[in-house]
C-alpha cells in the first residue's frame, strides 16, 4: 500500500495534551531512576496547511513512522507532540529528520522542534510552549516549508532558551526578594559579623573569614563568604578525617569535629557563621533560598542526577537546612534539593525563611 494511501486511512488515537504532558513527567520519573534519556518533539502545522483535514494526515504519518510505544499526543488545535521513549538526542535527531522527509514528500508544511532531556539537564514539563524556561536542555529547530523553498533543512541550536512570562516573573520577584532582604540583612548584621569576628581573631590564629570555592547556578564556580569556624590547618586535615565521616555521598560531615574551635561551635550553632552570605546573595551568587553549594571537589564527585540542583541559584537555606537532622542519607538530601528545584516560587522561599528562623533558636545550626 502507498504511502499516500495509507494516510487516507481513519487517523489513529492520540492522547490529550493533558495525558501527553502526564507522560511525559512519569518518563521524567523513569529516567531519573534508570539513567537513561528521552527526548520529546513537536510538530506543528504552518501556513495554509493549519487545517483539520491537514491535521488528520500528520497525525496519521507520525502515527505510521515511530514506533508503538512512543506516545503521541494532541497539544493543541495543529501541533502533535511525540514522547521518544529511551532515545538520545542523536536518535532522536534521526526520527525527526525522517519526519521532516515524509512531511515534504506529502506537501505538509510543518515546523519541527525537539527537547533532548537527560539526567543531568531536565528543564521545565511545560512542552508545548515556544518558549522554555531557562534550563540547559537543547533545542532544535527545523523550518520546512514543504516543497516550495528548496530540499534544504535550517537547523538552528540556540545556546540559551527564553523564560516563560511566568518564569520570568518568578525570578523579577525572587532577585527583588534576594537584594531587599541581603541589603536589609547586611544592615543588621554586620555589628554581629564585627563581634562574631573579634571573638575569632582573640581565640585562634588565622583570619576571622574563611572563603572557600563552591559550585553556583549552571556549574559557575564562586567563593563563598563565611565566618572562620575551625583551626586555621583544617582543610589540610580533611583527608585523614573523611573516613570518620557521619554522612554517605561526597559531602563530609562529622557532628564532633575535633577541628572546629570553642568559638566556631557557637557559631555554627546559632547560624552566625552564615551570615556573610548575605554578600554573596546581593553580589548575586546566591540566593537566599535555594540548594546550599557544595565544596567543588564534593559537587563534582555527585551522581549526575544530583547535579539538577545546579539548574537553581544556591542559597542560604533551603528543605536540608530545615530538615537535616531527620535526612538521614546524602540521596535523600538531593531529593529534597531537587523538589525545590521542581516546585519553588516565591511563596514557598518565604514560608521556608520563616522555618529557618526555628534553626538558630532550637539550637540545631550544627546538626
Amino acid at each position: 500500500m502507498k504511502r499516500s494511501d495509507r494516510l487516507r486511512r481513519t487517523a489513529p488515537r492520540v492522547r490529550t495534551a493533558v495525558e501527553f504532558r502526564n507522560e511525559v513527567r512519569l518518563e521524567r520519573l523513569r529516567s531519573h531512576r534508570r539513567d537513561i534519556p528521552f527526548c520529546v518533539l513537536k510538530l506543528s502545522l504552518i501556513g495554509a496547511c493549519r487545517s483539520r483535514h491537514e491535521m488528520a494526515r500528520l497525525t496519521r504519518l507520525v502515527s505510521f513512522n515511530v514506533r508503538a510505544t512512543d506516545e503521541k499526543g494532541r497539544l493543541g488545535r495543529y501541533i502533535l507532540g511525540v514522547l521518544l521513549v529511551d532515545t538520545p538526542e542523536s536518535g532522536a535527531a534521526t526520527v525527526m529528520a525522517r519526519l521532516a522527509e515524509l512531511a515534504k514528500k506529502e506537501q505538509l508544511d510543518i515546523r519541527l522542534e525537539m527537547r533532548a532531556y537527560d539526567v543531568e539537564r531536565f528543564g521545565d514539563d511545560d512542552i508545548d510552549s515556544s518558549s522554555g524556561t531557562g534550563s540547559r536542555e537543547e533545542r532544535v529547530h527545523v523550518q520546512l516549508a514543504g516543497a516550495g523553498l528548496g530540499r534544504s533543512l535550517r537547523i538552528d541550536r540556540p545556546l540559551g532558551v527564553g523564560l516563560s512570562k511566568r518564569g520570568q516573573f518568578h525570578a523579577f520577584g525572587k532577585r527583588s526578594m534576594d537584594l531587599v532582604g541581603s541589603a536589609i540583612g547586611l544592615v543588621f548584621a554586620v555589628p554581629v559579623i564585627a563581634a562574631a569576628a573579634v571573638a575569632i581573631r582573640a581565640t585562634s590564629t588565622g583570619p576571622a573569614f574563611f572563603m572557600q570555592t563552591r559550585e553556583g547556578l549552571n556549574g559557575k564556580t564562586f567563593r563563598i563568604f563565611k565566618l572562620r569556624t575551625m583551626y586555621n590547618d583544617a582543610e589540610a586535615k580533611q583527608a585523614e578525617l573523611r573516613k570518620l565521616s557521619e554522612r554517605d555521598g561526597p559531602a563530609f560531615k562529622m557532628k564532633h569535629d575535633p577541628r572546629v574551635t570553642p568559638v566556631g561551635q557557637f557559631l555554627r550553632t546559632s547560624c552566625i557563621d552564615e551570615l556573610p552570605q548575605l554578600l554573596n546573595v546581593f553580589l548575586g551568587h546566591m540566593s537566599l533560598v535555594g540548594p546550599r553549594p557544595l565544596p567543588v571537589s564534593e559537587s563534582r564527585a555527585c551522581e549526575p542526577w544530583h547535579r539538577r540542583r545546579l539548574d537553581v541559584r544556591p542559597g542560604i537555606t533551603c528543605h536540608w537546612q530545615i530538615n537535616k537532622s531527620r535526612v538521614d542519607s546524602f540521596d535523600e538530601w538531593m531529593r529534597l534539593d531537587l523538589a525545590y528545584v521542581d516546585r519553588s516560587n516565591v511563596w514557598s522561599d518565604m514560608k521556608l525563611l520563616v522555618q529557618t528562623i526555628s534553626v538558630p533558636l532550637a539550637g540545631r545550626g550544627s546538626d
